[in-house]
């Protein structure tokens, strides 16, 4: 793409305004929400006078623009700093005729934005509007969320100082648990043994079809002669991996295609005071939203997770489906056999 800083009909500088303009819309045609370090640093050399804190929040300013809040009607823009340098855009959507907990708030997405480019810290977060309770909870899922700068219109201030007295990870979890295993961003085990593929799982599978057995088979001999299907579990397998739920050790992922043939992942993200936790479908809808996708245009999703695990989504993603996406099928995936 063309400079950041440059207009590209007239190939005159462009003021730091619109230069930030410029860069939103490209990470957004990109499909990635993501404003590289490169790009960051292109932004802050157009005003030298300009600080981090504003450049971010003129770009939460122009990102906001791409909500999608039907219900309430009011856009939020967010934008977190990596330790990389980069920035990742989110925005509040809701889906329609759907219960509000189903809602995804900017932060949040943001968040979703870094974990899917596999940031691992988050440094600064700037928002159009002060940060609800719900998002501060969930931002304190981070290593040294205490520290996180977070800056809206009104000032800047600190995680601790917006939400003092806290109750964290380290509430639930033990230092070395929590320092082994890896907090939310952090690169953490997996949720599958080492050296297993999603072919050697044993599982029982259902939907789209397919015979229910309640007795668990190897995945690859279920679904050994369909193509597209092991694709999409593959892709979910994949996501259930990267899942963080180190509270109820439920993870989920889930992998949606769309009738133009484009894939999707999502996963689940606990929070320590699980209210504010994501589905795996809630992360889905911010990887599509991020790509400007419609929801309705889901054919087929495939959905991981564990058998009696205490944590499960299937009922959750059948009642979005049903509204966003009434024509797609599910299938759902149960191991018996992850850890």
């Amino acid at each position: 793409p063309n400079s950041t800083l440059t207009d590209a009909r007239t190939r005159q500088p462009m003021n730091a305004t619109s230069a930030v303009a410029r860069a939103v819309a490209i990470a957004v045609t990109r499909g990635d929400f993501v404003i590289t370090a490169q790009e960051l640093a292109e932004l802050q050399a157009a005003d030298g006078a300009t600080s981090l804190g504003d450049v971010l929040q003129t770009i939460v300013e122009c990102v906001k623009a791409h909500a999608r809040p039907p219900t309430s009607g009011f856009n939020v823009g967010a934008a977190a700093l990596g330790a990389s340098g980069a920035v990742y855009l989110g925005v509040n959507v809701e889906l329609n005729a759907v219960p509000l907990n189903h809602s995804i708030h900017a932060e949040q997405f943001a968040l979703v934005t870094a974990m899917a480019s596999d940031e691992r810290k988050i440094v600064m977060i700037s928002t159009t509007a002060a940060p609800c309770g719900h998002c501060r909870q969930f931002m304190n899922e981070l290593r040294d969320a205490s520290e996180l700068r977070c800056v809206m219109p009104s000032g800047s201030w600190t995680l601790a100082e917006l939400l003092p007295h806290s109750f964290g990870p380290l509430d639930l979890l033990d230092e070395t648990s929590a320092s082994r295993e890896g907090l939310l961003l952090e690169e953490r085990s997996s949720n599958v043994r080492d050296g297993v593929t999603v072919w050697d799982m044993r599982a029982c599978i259902s939907g789209d079809g397919i015979p229910e057995d309640a007795v668990p088979r190897r995945v690859d001999e279920i679904l050994e002669s369909n193509a597209s299907l092991r694709a999409l579990t593959e892709q979910s397998h994949s996501a259930f991996a990267k899942a963080y739920a180190p509270y109820s050790k439920s993870p989920a992922g889930i992998c949606a295609r769309t009738s133009c043939g484009e894939e999707f992942r999502g996963w689940s993200l606990e929070s320590a005071a699980y209210n504010p936790s994501m589905s795996p479908f809630q992360c889905l809808t911010a990887r599509m939203v991020a790509r400007g996708k419609d929801l309705a245009s889901i054919e087929r999703v495939v959905l991981t997770e564990l058998h009696g695990a205490p944590v499960k989504y299937e009922c959750t993603v059948r009642l979005a489906l049903a509204q966003v996406a009434p024509n797609a099928h599910l299938i759902v995936v149960n191991y018996h056999d992850a850890q």
